[in-house]
């Protein structure tokens, strides 16, 4: 008997990059260069070298800049201003590397959650086998699968067959194809052990069930399991508090960028819109001077409630202005579609083979940076690579976003592979600190914050720009039940929405008077989102805790980050608070 499982067959490009070391001949010519310059001949008859092997060794030196010719007063080979630098600092010689393309075609099926390849399996159309019997069809209820899911399945699929020395940067999503099929077995062979190579320990036995009842195997749900928490260093200077703080550090990040920026805000304001003109033309001015580098400029907006497409005229109206001075072919991808998150993100490379991501409260092409935002920084390796994966799995939403998809993907392998292979050699700096660092999803908030009300032993703090008609469940409750225990715990936010009035937020706060500090800030407004506990724990959030909640069935709309680390929430309230007291209409608020 033959029976037919739904399948996904997956055939992309990805690309694989070699990386080589340096042998000890060339660290040994480099070193004696550096002290003694010379000829060939010279540097054989010193090191008893062979004149073919100092020849090459000069040329591959040279070919990375780090030996030089010099004319005067006698021609001689003598280390470049990189090479000296490089030998007398200590630093690591530059890679070498060398990029190839490879073809993958796999196949998925959701039975036993196996992956094949395509030419192990026999693959039927829905047209080839059907209203037959002996069919397990396609769930409606389950997502397709997309790029983005058959890439990462690919990459772990494909890790395990490359040569040493290899790894894998990423697939081409500009070129990959996805089709539905249906995986062709026959029972027979189940019975008699014989099953497709790579079939997992779920499909045999799903099979075997299958012969033993005559009842069809069903597809198994997917299961989202959460992103695990890295281990980054993270200093001061990479919590980043106020307006014109995160002004200047995305005007520093756009000026140091080579090869791409990313910039996702959920709003975007009008050309003529007056308010903050001068600080987001200093925005966009950045931005105009990295096209006319070169550089690609991915520009995103989150919001669905775009009523007379007024977002995506202004997206339009960027894209005029930066490609005003000239071709930009290639260069500035504005897309004028939604990716229907209410997250704020820039990521761009450092300029130095590394990347560094913006993520928080701050919208980027809208806001007129006069109310205190909070972003934090991610400058490591490993932490950068969790912001670039978080965005990419935003804006993978939009079919027409493949390019940045692609970029993204290969920056995100770029940072782990630095982060790893320099894990060992590197000292963390004195002014930062290792600390865990995970993601938090839409539905995670609120599990997340009365965690922390009952787990909190010194202090207890939430920031929201907005409370709302959720006000009471989704934040208060969870305050008072940590300020039945805690001196210390106090709820912050600037306004009130929907059909919540300021007599509402009153009546609470004396009903919580002497448990819960409802602190009311217009002076300056607090548009940053925050929860922070005792002395170690942060998490820098998009969501407006008082007023909005995160849904399970859109884990993306709402996301923050969840920093551990030893007395990060002390050090940052420390920063708030000063940022308020600064603030002579908001002293007594704070203080009451």
């Amino acid at each position: 008997m033959t029976i037919f499982i739904a399948a996904w067959h997956y055939w992309a490009r990805m690309v694989v990059q070699r990386t080589w070391g340096w042998s000890p001949v060339e660290e040994l010519v480099l070193l004696h260069v550096d002290k003694t310059p010379g000829t060939i001949e010279s540097i054989r008859t010193d090191l008893s070298l062979s004149p073919q092997v100092v020849g090459a060794t000069i040329a591959r030196l040279m070919q990375f800049g780090l030996i030089e010719l010099q004319t005067s007063p006698r021609p001689l080979f003598s280390t470049s201003a990189m090479g000296r630098e490089t030998v007398r600092t200590g630093r690591p010689l530059p890679e070498r590397t060398a990029d190839r393309e490879i073809s993958v075609s796999l196949v998925y099926e959701r039975v036993g959650r196996s992956i094949f390849r395509r030419r192990a399996v026999k693959l039927r159309s829905a047209s080839d086998i059907g209203p037959v019997a002996g069919v397990v069809r396609f769930d409606r209820d389950e997502p397709d699968e997309n790029d983005e899911t058959m890439s990462l399945r690919a990459a772990r699929f494909m890790a395990g067959t490359l040569r040493p020395g290899e790894w894998l940067r990423g697939t081409k999503a500009v070129n990959s194809v996805i089709t539905r099929r249906y995986l062709e077995i026959d029972l027979a062979d189940a019975r008699d052990g014989v099953f497709p190579e790579g079939a997992s320990d779920a499909l045999k036995d799903a099979l075997r069930a299958t012969l033993a009842t005559g009842v069809l195997p069903v597809q198994r749900a997917a299961e989202q399991s959460p992103m695990p928490s890295v281990e980054v260093e993270l200093g001061a200077d990479d919590l980043i508090l106020g307006a014109r703080e995160q002004l200047n550090r995305f005007v520093e990040i756009v000026d140091r960028a080579e090869r791409d920026v990313f910039v996702l805000s959920t709003f975007v304001a009008s050309q003529n819109d007056e308010k903050g003109r001068e600080e987001r033309d200093h925005l966009l001015n950045s931005l105009d001077r990295a096209v006319k580098r070169g550089v690609r400029c991915h520009l995103f907006f989150g919001t669905s409630l775009d009523e007379g497409a007024k977002h995506a005229s202004a997206m339009q109206e960027i894209k005029t202005r930066l490609s005003a001075g000239g071709l930009i072919r290639g260069t500035l991808l504005v897309h004028r579609d939604p990716v229907r998150s209410h997250a704020k993100v820039l990521a761009a490379d450092d300029g130095d083979g590394g990347a560094v991501v913006l993520v928080g409260s701050c919208n980027w092409l809208s806001t007129p940076f006069n109310a205190v935002e909070l972003s934090v920084r991610l400058g490591d390796g490993e932490g950068a690579a969790v912001g670039l994966d978080l965005l990419r799995s935003i804006v993978v939403a939009l079919p027409e976003a493949s390019r940045s998809v692609e970029s993204l993907r290969f920056m995100a392998a770029e940072a782990r592979r630095r982060s790893q292979e320099t894990a060992g050699r590197r000292e963390v700096p004195s002014e930062a600190k290792m600390t865990s660092l995970s993601v938090v999803y839409a539905a995670d908030h609120e599990r997340l914050l009365r965690r922390a009300a009952h787990e909190a032993s010194t202090r207890f703090i939430c920031c929201t720009n907005r409370v709302g008609a959720n006000m009471v469940p989704a934040l208060f409750t969870p305050a008072e039940v940590a300020g039945r225990r805690l001196d210390d715990v106090r709820v912050l936010y600037s306004r009130h929405t929907g059909p919540t009035k300021r007599r509402h937020i009153a009546e609470h706060r004396e009903r919580l008077h002497g448990i819960v500090k409802l602190l009311p800030y217009r002076n300056p407004q607090l548009h940053c989102k925050f929860l922070l506990w005792d002395d170690d724990n942060v998490v820098v959030s998009m969501l407006n805790w008082g007023s909005q909640s995160g849904r399970a069935d859109d884990p993306l709309d709402e996301v923050g980050i969840h920093i551990q680390g030893s007395g990060i929430a002390v050090e940052m309230l420390g920063r708030l608070e000063r940022i308020i007291e600064e603030t002579p209409q908001t002293a007594i608020a704070l203080h009451s």
